[in-house]
C-alpha cells in the first residue's frame, strides 16, 4: 500500500505547537521574580527560550523520523529511535550547557536528566503521533480503495440492467412496426423516421445512467409519438408544465413505464387510456387509469429491473401505489 507522508509544512506547524506548550513551565518560571535571584531574570529568560527553540527542533526531527520509519519492524523502530535519541540528547546537552551554566544554583546532575527525560517525552509523542498518523491514512486509502471497489461494481450492474432495457424496447418497437406495415405506408415512413430518432437518443444516452428529467420527457414525448402513431385516440398524456426539469432519473426510466401502461391495459377510442406525468416531492410520477387489466405473461421484469437501477443510483426503491381508479409509479429524483 502507498505510504503517504505529512508536509514538511504540517510537521514544522506541530512542532512549533508542541514545542511552545511543552516549553510553557520554563517561561512562565522566568517570569516570576520570586523564582530567581537578583540579575538573573534575562538569563532565566534566556535558559526557557532556549528550552522551547530545542523541544521545537526535537519534535520536528522525531516526527520527521517516525514518519519514514513508519513501515519497519518494531525492533528496527526502537533501535533507530533510541540511536536517534541519545544523539540528539547529547547535541542538546552541548548546545543548552553554556546557558544552562550561567544560571546559579542549577547542578549539573539535574541538567542532563532534565534534558534526557524531556526529551524522552518528546520522542514517545511524535512516535505516537506518527503512527496514529500512519493508521488513519492507511484506514483512509482503505476506504478509497472500496468505493472504489463499490463504483466499478455499481457502473457494472447499472449497465448490465441497461442492457436488459434496450431489447425490450426493440422488440416491442418491431412488433408495433410490424402491424403499421400492413395498414398505411406512409405512416410506415413517418414511424421508421421517428423510431430513429428514438434510437438515436438511445444510443446518445448509453453512457449515461441518469438524466435530467428534461431528457426524459423530450425523449419521451418522441416516444409518445410513436405510440400515438399505433394507437392513435386510445389513450391521453398529460406531461404537467411544472415539472422539476434539473432533477436527475435513472435514464429510460419513462419509456418502460409507459410501456407497462399499454402492456397491462385495455383500452378504446370511446374508453382511452389516461396517463399523467409530473414531478412530486424528489419524484418523478407517472399515473395512468385502470382500465380492465390485461391478462398478460409479463414476468415484471421491467419494474424489477428499474427498481434495482433507482436503489444503485439514488438509493432508494421505486413507489408504487394503486387504487380503484389509477396505478402510480414514483421514481426517486437525485
Amino acid at each position: 500500500m502507498k505510504q503517504l507522508i505529512l508536509s514538511k509544512r504540517y510537521i514544522l506547524l506541530y512542532a512549533l505547537i508542541a514545542g511552545f506548550l511543552m516549553a510553557l513551565t520554563p517561561l512562565s518560571l522566568a517570569f516570576l521574580p520570586s523564582h530567581h535571584g537578583p540579575n538573573n531574570e534575562s538569563i532565566q529568560l534566556l535558559d526557557a527560550s532556549f528550552v522551547m527553540i530545542l523541544n521545537i527542533a526535537m519534535f520536528y526531527i522525531s516526527l520527521w523520523l517516525n514518519l519514514r520509519i513508519v513501515e519497519k519492524t518494531v525492533s528496527k523502530k526502537i533501535a533507530i529511535n533510541v540511536g536517534a535519541y541519545l544523539l540528539l540528547c547529547v547535541a542538546a546537552i552541548v548546545i543548552h550547557r553554556p546557558v544552562w551554566g550561567m544560571l546559579e544554583r542549577m547542578p549539573i546532575g539535574f541538567f542532563i536528566r532534565d534534558e534526557f527525560v524531556r526529551n524522552l517525552i518528546i520522542f514517545s509523542i511524535s512516535t505516537l503521533v506518527a503512527n496514529s498518523f500512519h493508521s488513519f491514512q492507511q484506514n483512509q486509502q482503505m476506504k478509497n480503495k472500496i468505493l472504489e471497489i463499490q463504483r466499478e461494481s455499481l457502473a457494472g450492474q447499472i449497465e448490465s440492467l441497461k442492457q436488459q432495457i434496450n431489447p425490450h424496447f426493440f422488440f416491442n418497437s418491431l412488433n408495433t412496426l410490424s402491424g403499421l406495415a400492413q395498414e398505411d405506408t406512409q405512416k410506415t415512413l413517418e414511424f421508421i423516421e421517428k423510431l430513429s430518432q428514438v434510437f438515436r437518443y438511445v444510443l446518445e444516452i448509453q453512457e449515461k445512467n441518469v438524466v435530467s428529467v428534461a431528457e426524459e420527457m423530450n425523449f419521451a414525448r418522441a416516444y409518445i409519438y410513436l405510440l400515438k402513431v399505433r394507437f392513435e385516440e386510445k389513450f391521453s398524456i398529460e406531461i404537467l408544465p411544472d415539472l422539476d426539469e434539473n432533477s436527475m432519473v435513472p435514464s429510460l426510466c419513462t419509456q418502460l413505464l409507459l410501456e407497462n401502461c399499454f402492456k397491462h391495459n385495455s383500452m378504446s377510442s370511446s374508453n382511452p387510456l389516461k396517463i399523467k406525468i409530473k414531478t412530486d416531492n424528489g419524484y418523478l410520477v407517472i399515473c395512468n387509469s385502470i382500465i380492465q387489466m390485461n391478462q398478460t405473461s409479463g414476468n415484471g421484469i421491467g419494474l424489477k429491473n428499474l427498481n434495482e437501477r433507482s436503489k444503485l443510483l439514488t438509493g432508494k426503491p421505486i413507489v408504487i401505489t394503486t387504487d380503484n381508479e389509477c396505478f402510480t409509479v414514483k421514481v426517486p429524483t437525485i
